[in-house]
C-alpha cells in the first residue's frame, strides 16, 4: 500500500513565497497541508483557506495559549510546539516538517513510493540540504552542498569565516529536514527531526542530484533584508557574520554595503561557481518552484 505523507509548517512570509511553498507540495502528491499563520491576519488565509487540500490555521493568542506558549514566545519554541500539535492531529503514514524556504526535491520518482520502500523499524527518515546559490547567467539553478571546513576554506577564501565551520559551507542548516512516521508515542518534533525519551530510528540520506531539500534561503535581496533584524536575534547567522551585518548597518553607505555582502554570501561569480565543481559540493538542477506556482494556482493569484 502506498503510503501517504502530510506537510506541515508554520509561516509569516509575503504571499509570493507562500503560494510557492504550497504550490510546490501540492504538484509532488502531499494528501494535504497544515499552515500555522504566525500573522493571523496573513493574506494568504484567503487566498488558499477554502482549497480541499489546506487546513490554513491562524496562530491568534488564543491558539498559543491553547497549546501552553504566548505570541511573545520565542520563535523557535513556538514552532517546535505547533508543528508537534500537528503532528498529533493529522492522519498521513508521514508528517513532512518545511520552511516556507524548503522545498522537498525528488524528480525522478515519487515521494510516496520512496516512503513506502523505507524499512518498517524506521521512524525519520531525514534528507539533507542542497542550498541554492544565485549565478547570474547560468541556465537553472545552482545549489551549494554540506562541505568540510578546509573546502569551505578553498571554496570562498576571504568570506569563508562569515559561514562558519558548523554550518559545512553553507548560510541555513546543513542539517536537512525530516518525515517523521505518524502515530509515535511521546514524540515532540523540533525544527530538523523528531525525539522522544528513548529515542528514534533515523535513516539520514544526504543531497544528492536525485533527492534534496532544496533551501532557497536568503536569494532575494529584499525579503533576506527585512529579515535582518529578526535573523540576528534569533541566532540564525553564525557569530561573525552576525557581527559583519551589524556593523555594516550602522555604515554611511550601509545599504550599498549590505547589497554587497549578501552577493558575497548567496551569490556566486564564474570562479566561484567553478571551485564548487571542482569540490564537488554543487547541484545544477533544473528548478523553477514559479513555474510549479503557476500552473497549481494561475498566473493572476501568483502575481498578486
Amino acid at each position: 500500500m502506498t503510503a501517504t505523507w502530510h506537510v506541515g509548517a508554520i509561516l509569516n512570509e509575503p504571499l509570493a513565497e507562500t503560494l510557492r511553498f504550497a504550490a510546490w507540495y501540492l504538484d509532488a502528491g502531499a494528501t494535504g497541508l497544515t499552515l500555522l499563520f504566525d500573522n493571523p491576519q496573513d493574506p494568504a488565509i484567503g487566498v488558499l483557506g477554502d482549497h480541499p487540500q489546506m487546513t490554513c490555521i491562524p496562530c491568534t493568542p488564543e491558539f498559543w495559549q491553547a497549546r501552553g506558549v504566548t505570541q511573545d514566545t520565542r520563535f523557535t519554541k513556538r514552532q517546535n510546539v505547533g508543528l508537534t500539535w500537528i503532528y498529533q492531529q493529522q492522519g498521513c503514514d508521514w508528517l513532512l516538517n518545511v520552511d516556507a524556504d524548503e522545498f522537498m526535491y525528488l524528480p525522478d520518482s515519487d515521494i510516496a513510493a520512496c516512503l513506502s520502500d523505507l524499512p518498517a523499524e524506521v521512524d525519520v527518515f531525514r534528507v539533507g540540504t542542497a542550498e541554492i546559490v544565485d549565478a547570474p547567467d547560468h541556465v537553472g539553478r545552482v545549489y551549494r552542498l554540506p562541505m568540510e571546513r578546509d573546502v569551505a576554506k578553498r571554496v570562498y577564501q576571504g568570506s569563508a569565516g562569515y559561514f562558519g565551520p558548523r554550518r559545512k559551507g553553507l548560510i541555513g542548516h546543513s542539517q536537512g529536514k525530516s518525515f517523521v512516521r505518524s502515530g509515535l508515542d511521546g514524540v515532540t518534533l523540533r525544527q530538523h527531526w523528531a525525539q522522544r525519551p528513548g529515542g528514534l530510528t533515523e535513516q539520514i540520506v544526504a543531497a544528492q542530484a536525485d533527492l534534496a531539500l532544496l533551501h532557497h534561503i536568503g536569494l532575494d535581496y529584499d525579503v533576506w533584508r527585512a529579515k535582518l533584524d529578526w535573523r540576528i536575534q534569533s541566532r540564525g547567522f553564525t557569530v561573525p557574520l552576525s557581527a559583519k551585518i551589524t556593523e555594516v548597518m550602522q555604515e554611511p553607505e550601509a545599504e550599498d554595503r549590505l547589497r554587497a555582502l549578501h552577493a558575497d554570501l548567496h551569490g556566486v561569480d564564474q570562479s566561484r561557481l567553478e571551485r564548487l565543481r571542482a569540490e564537488g559540493v554543487c547541484l545544477e538542477l533544473p528548478v523553477d518552484p514559479d513555474a510549479v506556482a503557476r500552473r497549481i494556482f494561475g498566473t493572476d493569484v501568483f502575481s498578486g
